[in-house]
């Protein structure tokens, strides 16, 4: 089959998938929220023949927490619909479907039909019916269509003399001949009105006119809905959800997750309770800490195998460790200064390795490493970063890296040294024009780098010389301001093309940037030297900057490249580190390779 197919369904196709249970909703789905006025203006939109959107149904190929449609009363507080687990087999075997998106529609409609909303037909009034317009005396017959002899669709009872049908009689009437229908729902009515013979003649028969339409254009009118089957692999499905924003669809990966395991745990419940008790858990871990129960469980961390492997009961035996291990491990690497923003972090899921290599070291503690490991461990951490090896690149798919590192990262934990060979397939990049290319201060490689030198000698606040709070708001500052550069340099000149450089930015806490503005390098860091700071070239120097003196005595203030380069030269001095023990490592070295 088709990965994608779209077919058109029939309302009564719909309710038939409903009524045998053929058709179910994942748990993730929200709860049934539209009142019964959108329900009105729904069949409104029916009647009048307009497309009312599409439906996405999908027969998943894993194990999924799915429950009925909500058909309490409106105001019940009553238990909604139970969710049970379907599993894969069931789906398949006996042919069930979810249904992904259009859940709000599709309980309206099915609510309105089957009698647990109550909604109306009002038809024109008598004289308008009597009209020569509408009705063929000659004929005895109604010369209009159903958008023009029905003159509503409310919820409220009729009103006197309003010949009305209410749209659940109508459903339940589909098998029955015409003269039953009328005899059981628009006699009573006709008995009730002061209408003369014609009068309820010229009634019943726009009455058996909605009977016809309604059945045939309405009910089993096959090109009114229109169904999009997703029939793809696992991977693919997860990143169809991840993309999609219809109708107020806006699911991820971890809702599906959820959905799986809901029946044995409940997951959204866990994580709001995390998101309490530990420092550094947020939404963006949540998706590693999936993946490494996973890798725990099933020795895989691909989207695929968690759909199909992960049960509830792996996250019942591994959730509550992963959270202690996982916070503790980002707490080291801010303690000892590898990181200064860990949930800032480029790739979180690069935390996935580093849990292997923690639970697998002896005692479950860092200071068990030997200086071997850890030599090999910091080099991996910074070297993965500035190689942008989880970014999806040269080294393959994210999952194979992920997958590849924490088996090494295990072993290495275990004692057994990482192959030469997979230290030279990381290559770090290290020419000028690269570093002035890059413009984006989050980038990997440059956030890898700038973590280096913080874990080497921590930043300098310009004001004070002292170190830059990292728990406090920072920015990252242009030493060039971008204001000086347009108006010295102008718009269209190669430096403001540039300015954005990381070359030309440093961290500092944010109140000090936004004093120094659009002012020269010149300018404003004498003014900081004479008010608080005359250790300022130590400040400067921290961020990598020993063209401190040059700055301060306005020398480079009108040559933006001569600055750029002489900062990419100091630099590269850290840059080299990391490749030195990177090479020494693709030689077999394993000690002494920071020195």
């Amino acid at each position: 089959m088709a990965e994608n197919t779209q077919e058109t369904k029939s309302i009564h196709d719909l309710v038939k998938m409903i009524e045998s249970e053929k058709l179910v909703l994942p748990e993730f789905q929200r709860d049934f929220k539209w009142p019964i006025e959108k329900t009105v203006t729904l069949f409104d939109s029916i009647n009048r023949n307009l497309f009312i959107g599409s439906l996405i149904i999908s027969r998943p190929k894993f194990d999924l927490a799915c429950k009925g449609f909500d058909l309490r009363e409106r105001g019940s507080k009553r238990h909604k619909p139970k969710p049970k687990t379907v599993t894969h087999d069931v789906f398949e075997n006996n042919d069930i479907y979810t249904l992904l998106d259009g859940q709000q529609r599709t309980t309206s409609i099915y609510r309105a039909l089957k009698g647990f909303d109550h909604v109306y037909y009002w038809f024109e009034n008598i004289e308008t019916l009597s009209s020569d317009e509408f009705y063929d005396y000659n004929e005895k017959t109604n010369k209009v269509g159903l958008e023009r002899y029905i003159a509503n669709v409310v919820i409220k009872a009729p009103k006197e003399e309003t010949l009305s049908v209410k749209i659940s009689d109508l459903f339940s009437s589909l098998d029955y001949r015409e003269a039953r229908f009328l005899n059981e729902f628009i006699e009573p009515q006709l008995d009730g009105f002061p209408w003369t013979e014609e009068q309820k003649n010229i009634g019943r028969e726009f009455a058996g006119a909605l009977f016809s339409d309604f059945k045939t254009d309405i009910i089993k009118k096959e090109k009114l809905l229109s169904v999009q089957l997703l029939n793809m692999p696992l991977e693919k499905f997860c990143l169809f959800f991840e993309r999609s924003n219809s109708q107020g669809m806006n699911l991820s990966f971890v809702d599906i997750v959820n959905a799986k395991v809901y029946i044995d745990f409940k997951l959204s419940r866990e994580i709001s309770a995390a998101k309490s008790k530990y420092t550094y858990f947020d939404d963006s871990l949540v998706d590693p800490i999936v993946r490494y129960i996973n890798y725990l469980a099933n020795g895989e961390v691909t989207k695929d195998s968690i759909l199909r492997d992960l049960s509830g009961e792996h996250f019942k035996e591994y959730w509550k460790e992963c959270l202690e291990d996982i916070n503790y491990i980002q707490s080291w690497l801010k303690d000892n200064n590898w990181v200064f923003q860990v949930t800032k972090m480029p790739y979180r899921t690069m935390l996935l390795p580093l849990l292997c290599f923690y639970k697998n070291l002896k005692h479950k503690e860092f200071s068990q490493a030997t200086q071997e490991q850890m030599n090999q461990l910091k080099f991996w951490f910074y070297g993965s970063l500035m190689d942008n090896r989880y970014g999806g690149g040269g080294h393959g798919s994210t999952n194979v890296v992920i997958k590849k590192d924490c088996d090494l990262l295990k072993k290495l934990a275990e004692g057994k040294n990482i192959d030469k060979e997979y230290w030279a397939k990381i290559r770090i990049t290290a020419d000028f024009e690269s570093y002035k290319r890059i413009d984006n201060a989050k980038s990997a490689a440059f956030m890898g780098l700038t973590y280096f030198m913080w874990h080497k000698s921590n930043f300098k606040n310009l004001e004070n010389n002292n170190n830059v709070s990292m728990s406090a708001a920072v920015d990252v500052h242009h030493i060039f301001p971008e204001n000086y550069i347009k108006e010295t340099f102008k718009e269209n000149s190669d430096e403001y093309d540039f300015v954005d450089s990381v070359l030309n930015k440093i961290r500092i806490n944010k109140i000090s940037n936004i004093k120094i503005s659009n002012k020269s390098p010149k300018t404003y860091l004498n003014e900081i030297k004479e008010k608080s700071n005359p250790e300022i070239l130590t400040s400067l120097k921290s961020h990598g900057l020993s063209c401190g003196e040059r700055l301060l005595d306005g020398s480079l203030d009108k040559e933006y490249f001569d600055f750029m380069k002489e900062r990419f030269e100091e630099l590269s001095e850290y840059i080299n580190m990391i490749i030195s023990a990177g090479e020494q490592l693709a030689k077999g070295k394993t000690k002494n390779i920071w020195d």
